[in-house]
């Protein structure tokens, strides 16, 4: 047996029929195999496909146990030549390990990924960088990036999506998947319940700036919702169809970050927070929890924020542009100390954006203020996501209340997308939303 031609997490049929912009869309062709013989099948595939063609295959030592023994073991059987290279510890994505990873992989015509989040990402960007396929073998559903067009990676110690090619096949044992960690579980429901808050940051970037908002990438994630939104407590009961159910999601979620060119449907200012944290991290000495943990206080900060908004009169945001510009330069060297000159880099790129508020909001509002409404309130996500089992308090995200609201207020410097977060800075209420978002949380 072998994985069908036709056998893709997305029909590229639909493509064409949920698209509102008439642009150009890349076409994720990505394969999935799912079944408790995907490991033979992926060998099979492999030498078929690859013929001689040497393979390496990277995990780590959690995703050895969890699937890659079986991995390699099918490989063998299948008479495929192989390199395994098995990380340890807990992996961090920097482009010092891509570096390593990418001298350890010359040579080689196939890398193969098992595991999830970083092991994901530093499979796909070195493939990238070495123009060879990538595939992929996740073990959790704790992300949305295995079929996304971007990688993850720390340079110089600041948090940058890169662009990545997505793997033109994935494996997934279900069993594998339904029986990972509940904490991977959570992460990845937090990861996709973001879309809720990022698509409205793309829709209203794209009224103010850039007109490039389509239907399509949230229309292809809305399809699938259903088998998992509904459903936390059975996620958090590891229920097979709801478990998989979240993981058809994370992989429909990629997707759609591939069709818009970038990983504004699933990824705003919520996310910003989490990278934050996870950039503190060699300042503080500080671990960070989950990255989609760590979003999904994101998430509650996001619809905070919105809320907020949606209470203003067009004159409460004619004016403050300079002021709110000022304000996130003047942190800058104080919160990231050798990391500064990276980050006002990053922030001064939409500068010119942000100083165009003052004359672009008040004609907008009435629109903006519309999208605004429509984001679901703070304490509907908060429900959810402890329906799953996780607390979703500082305490739980090992926080504390300023920590928290430091990332909350420094988040919008660290990227150059605008995002609501850039929306409650410009109109005072960032520092009010956060610390809402923090009693929360408490």
């Amino acid at each position: 047996m072998t994985i069908s031609d036709s056998n893709f997490v997305v029909d590229p049929a639909r493509y064409a029929s949920l698209c509102t912009c008439g642009k150009p869309h890349p076409t994720p062709e990505v394969r999935l195999y799912s079944g408790e013989d995907a490991c033979i099948v992926l060998a099979e595939d492999c030498r078929r496909i690859q013929q001689d063609g040497p393979v390496l295959v990277i995990d780590d030592e959690n995703t050895h146990k969890a699937a890659g023994k079986d991995v390699v073991g099918a490989l063998a059987d299948a008479s495929v030549s192989y390199k395994l290279l098995t990380l340890e510890g807990d992996i961090e994505m920097t482009d010092a390990l891509a570096d390593s990873a990418q001298d350890t992989a010359a040579g080689y015509s196939l890398i193969l990924a098992v595991g999830a989040g970083a092991i994901n990402d530093l499979g796909k960007y070195v493939a990238t960088r070495l123009g060879i396929p990538y595939w992929a073998a996740p073990t959790a559903p704790s992300m949305n990036g295995y079929t996304s067009s971007i990688a993850a990676i720390k340079i110089r110690g600041v948090k940058r999506t890169l662009p990545a090619t997505p793997p033109r096949r994935i494996y997934a044992v279900p069993r594998v998947v339904q029986e990972s960690p509940l904490k991977l579980r959570q992460s990845g429901f937090c990861d996709v319940l973001a879309k809720s808050v990022s698509d409205t940051d793309w829709r209203t970037e794209s009224t103010l700036f850039s007109g490039s908002y389509c239907e399509l990438p949230s229309g292809i994630v809305a399809e699938s919702e259903d088998r998992y939104l509904n459903s936390p407590e059975k996620i958090r009961n590891g229920d097979s169809a709801a478990v998989n159910g979240l993981f058809h999601g994370l992989l429909v979620s990629g997707i759609a970050m591939t069709l818009a060119g970038s990983s504004a449907p699933a990824s705003g200012g919520e996310h910003l927070v989490s990278h934050v944290l996870d950039m503190r991290e060699g300042l503080t000495g500080r671990t960070p929890e989950l990255h989609g943990l760590q979003v999904g206080a994101g998430v509650i900060l996001s619809a905070v924020c919105y809320r907020k908004l949606a209470a203003l009169e067009p004159g409460a945001v004619s004016r403050g542009a300079e002021t709110a510009v000022q304000s996130g330069l003047d942190g800058i060297d104080a919160i990231w100390g050798p990391y500064a000159d990276e980050v006002r880099n990053r922030f001064q790129q939409k500068q010119p954006q942000l100083l165009q508020f003052n004359a672009l909001l008040p004609g907008r509002w009435d629109e903006l203020r519309a999208l605004f409404s429509a984001v679901r309130s703070p304490n509907f996500f908060l429900d959810l996501i402890r329906r799953t089992g996780f607390p979703m308090t500082l305490a739980s995200l090992r926080l504390t209340r300023s920590e928290f609201i430091q990332a909350a207020l420094a988040a919008r410097t660290i990227r150059e997308r605008i995002t609501v977060l850039d929306l409650a800075a410009h109109a005072q209420i960032l520092e009010a939303a956060a610390e809402e978002t923090a009693a929360l949380l408490s």
